[in-house]
């Protein structure tokens, strides 16, 4: 997996340039053709490439920095002082340390037939992007690469955790992702849910982001049905500290840092981050009443690793993380709260004759309370319907090799084991604030899978990637039962049955390079994903729409392809991304309106008492269309990026529900964009970024109408002393007012929100 570390070094006084020449090999003393070699000094760089043996030549200056990246290693950064050798420098990339996919590209040593770091479909976010966007929880940077979008259009920062769900180039949005979310190779989504909690990484320690479009069941297995979110930390050789504070308008407060150290063969890093935010009242002010109440949160997150290095080609490392969060969701009634432990540990260790070797183990404990209420129709009154506590566990392994072979083939294995366990414990009340019910329901889910990959090298300027992933998903101890308090009525108990489905993920992809740096691919593909246990366990309400589980939920596969092209031009100052794609998902777990309340309103959603849902596996739908993407580097300090996604998402099979054929699916815009542009120089910097997507729905019946939706974020910052910056920076800039729910009742998204902090940055 490819991620760029970028160090903010202190402002130094004209320095004299100098010619450094090395070579850059692989763990196996190997070169490697193609690294990219980017040197920086005062927010300047330049970058080439390496020849057929490995080797490299570049200006560079002391106070700067030198960083080495290749997809499929590890990068490697260097700063460079005046006693830092000019000639035969050696360069060692280790393997990726993410051990759940590698990206296998290459490059040889002609401009005119270099094979592209970056595939068509995959958008990296680096550092200084990160920094730049203005945005204050990763959620909100990930809306700039095309097809990111969480189940709606809200922000973590006010939107309820089971609604921030990854969805990714419009395949079925939902609560919970269809997409893969790894920090350093290890599942960031919840386990009894698949959500997210995009707050429970600190701002500071990350590098960077990747986002894959795309199934990658292959390489991934359950949850990557529509692509991945890979997040790598910070992890640096020297010594260093960084700390950002904030506050903003909305009482908004934050406080995230990072460090790390390191003692002979040992190193700790270790990050933290205090959020809290009032946020605003979500309804819209005319169809406001008493109830209505800012939707905020207050998050607490800690977190510490330690390694050790084992030789000169590995290491073992032990960290753990503390994260705390609790909710106003928007009504005095509706709360939530979580709270979440987790450790991870491993090991990664190379051999020239054998290859390399990661290791990953991990688990955690979660309690997830929640409660829901019935608002009046004047919004003036609510009662509690619905009150939840949702203890699960999870644990998991995967372990990775990696060889590469006669130069030509790039041999990956790994396997994976993921058991979770978790229940949903309600009680149910009546307008009179009665206790009517207490239940419970729950299981056991096991998820088995091992995968093999080649990247075959097998012509010049050819790349064939073939590989797939066989799993198998075991649901066990399932069960409910109700105790009926008001009237009082028998305990009952209904044990399910267990099921074991077993799903094969292929995918095959062939790359070709041709003159003037142009280069085209071709995929196909199946990915699949199993229910999880939220989906097949756990009711719940958000407004006046109810949806209940359905234990009785498969697994959902999709079948597709795509074809793509890239241009790099202009000095490698211009870069052209497209990419053509289509898939079909079958049996996917959707929430399918079965009753309206009262019934004369099923004409006008917005009139209902009650809505009633189920999760259901509907017959099929397609998802086709296209995306493209731009970066410019106009001047030497100005970058312009920009995206545009085309995608028609509909419903073309349903079976008892004949009505939805023809339907575009939920929460999916035909038509979105994105725009980023900054300049940096020695002092300034200013980034804005703006947001566009075209109307969608809120429901599977097309009957509630969210409307477009208009972003502009910006941020300005200025270097004050070595190792200190002030900052300013605004959301939704123009205070634009848009929809992001139906729940019935029309929900807005957030005004302008302004933030002013420091950022400090020791080495």
């Amino acid at each position: 997996m490819v991620c760029v570390c970028f160090l903010l070094l202190p402002a130094a006084s004209a320095q004299q340039s100098r010619t450094l020449r090395g070579t850059v090999l692989d763990s196996t003393s190997l070169p490697i053709r193609g690294a990219e070699v980017e040197s920086q000094f005062q927010g300047e760089s330049q970058s080439v490439a390496t020849g057929d043996n490995g080797t490299f030549e570049i200006s560079v200056s002391a106070g700067g920095v030198l960083i080495v990246r290749q997809p499929g290693f590890a990068p490697d950064t260097i700063a460079v002082d005046n006693d830092s050798p000019g000639d035969n420098v050696e360069v060692r990339l280790n393997p990726a340390s993410d051990v759940q996919r590698i990206v296998v590209s290459g490059a040889s040593a002609s401009d005119d037939d270099r094979i592209p770091a970056v595939p068509s479909s995959e958008y990296s976010i680096p550092l200084e992007e990160i920094k730049d966007s203005g945005s204050l929880t990763l959620d909100d940077v990930l809306r700039q690469a095309p097809g990111f979008s969480l189940f709606r259009r809200s922000s973590s920062l006010t939107a309820n955790p089971t609604s921030q769900g990854v969805s990714m180039r419009g395949i079925g949005p939902s609560g919970t992702s269809r997409a893969a979310v790894l920090l350093d190779g290890i599942p960031l989504n919840d386990p009894f849910g698949g959500w997210v909690y995009w707050t429970q990484i600190p701002s500071e320690t990350v590098a960077s982001v990747q986002v894959l479009n795309g199934a990658a069941s292959d390489t991934y297995g359950t949850g990557a049905l529509g692509g991945v979110v890979n997040i790598t930390s910070r992890h640096e050789q020297n010594a260093y500290a960084t700390l950002e504070t904030s506050y903003g308008n909305e009482d908004t407060e934050d406080l995230s840092f990072a460090g790390g150290f390191s003692v002979g063969q040992w190193s700790i890093a270790t990050g933290g981050q205090a959020l809290r935010t009032e946020g605003y009242i979500l309804v819209p002010p005319s169809l406001r009443g008493s109830v209505d109440i800012p939707a905020g949160t207050a998050d607490l997150v800690g977190t510490v690793e330690v390694s050790r290095k084992l030789g000169t080609q590995g290491r073992v490392f032990l960290g753990g993380t503390s994260f705390g969060e609790s909710r106003e969701n928007g009504t005095p009634a509706t709360i939530n709260n979580t709270r979440i432990p987790t450790f991870r540990g491993g090991a990664d260790w190379a051999s020239p004759a054998a290859g390399s070797f990661s290791v990953r183990v991990y688990g955690s404990y979660e309690v997830f309370h929640q409660t829901f209420s019935s608002v009046a129709a004047n919004r003036d009154s609510e009662y509690l319907v619905d009150r939840q506590h949702s203890p699960s566990q999870q644990v998991g392994f995967a372990a990775q090799w990696q060889r590469t072979f006669a130069h030509r083939n790039n041999l990956t294995a790994g396997l994976e084991d993921r058991g979770v366990r978790g229940d949903s414990r309600e009680t149910t009340f009546n307008a009179s604030a009665t206790a009517t019910a207490n239940t419970d329901a729950g299981g056991h889910q096991n998820i088995d899978g091992f995968f093999v990959q080649d990247a075959y090298y097998f012509a010049p300027n050819w790349l064939l990637t073939a590989g797939g992933r066989g799993d198998f998903a075991v649901n066990s101890g399932g069960f409910m039962n109700r105790l009926p308090l008001a009237p009082a009525g028998a305990f009952t108990y209904t044990a399910f049955p267990g099921r074991t489905q077993g799903m094969f993920s292929p995918r095959l992809t062939l790359l070709r390079t041709l003159p003037h740096n142009f280069s085209v691919s071709a995929s196909f593909y199946r990915a699949f994903r199993a229910p999880t246990l939220n989906e097949l366990y756990r009711n719940f309400r958000v407004g006046n729409i109810v949806t209940d589980a359905n234990p009785a939920l498969t697994a959902e596969s999709l079948t597709g392809g795509e074809a793509g092209a890239s241009l790099r031009s202009w000095g490698e100052k211009l870069t052209l991304r497209g990419d053509f794609f289509w898939s079909q998902l079958d049996g996917p777990d959707s929430n399918v309106t079965i009753a309206y309340s009262p019934a004369s309103c099923s004409t006008n959603p917005t009139s209902c008492t009650t809505i009633t849902r189920e999760r259901e596996n509907l017959g099929a739908t397609r998802d086709r269309g296209f995306e493209l993407s731009a970066d410019v580097h106009p001047l030497r300090r100005l970058q312009i990026s920009t995206s545009y996604i085309y995608t028609d998402s509909t419903v073309i099979s349903a079976p008892g529900n004949a009505d939805l054929v023809g339907l575009r699916v939920p929460e999916v815009p035909k038509n979105s964009f994105n725009i980023q542009a900054s300049y940096v120089d020695s002092k300034w910097t200013v980034g804005v970024q703006t947001r566009y997507s075209s109307n969608e729905f809120d429901d599977d019946q097309n009957l509630l109408p969210l409307g477009s939706a208009f972003v502009v974020d910006a941020q300005v910052s200025r270097l004050l002393a070595h190792q200190t910056q002030i900052f300013f920076a605004a959301q939704n800039l123009l205070n634009a007012t848009y929809n992001i729910a139906a729940t019935p009742v029309i929900d807005v998204g957030a005004p302008i929100t302004v933030r002013g902090g420091f950022r400090f940055n020791f080495r």
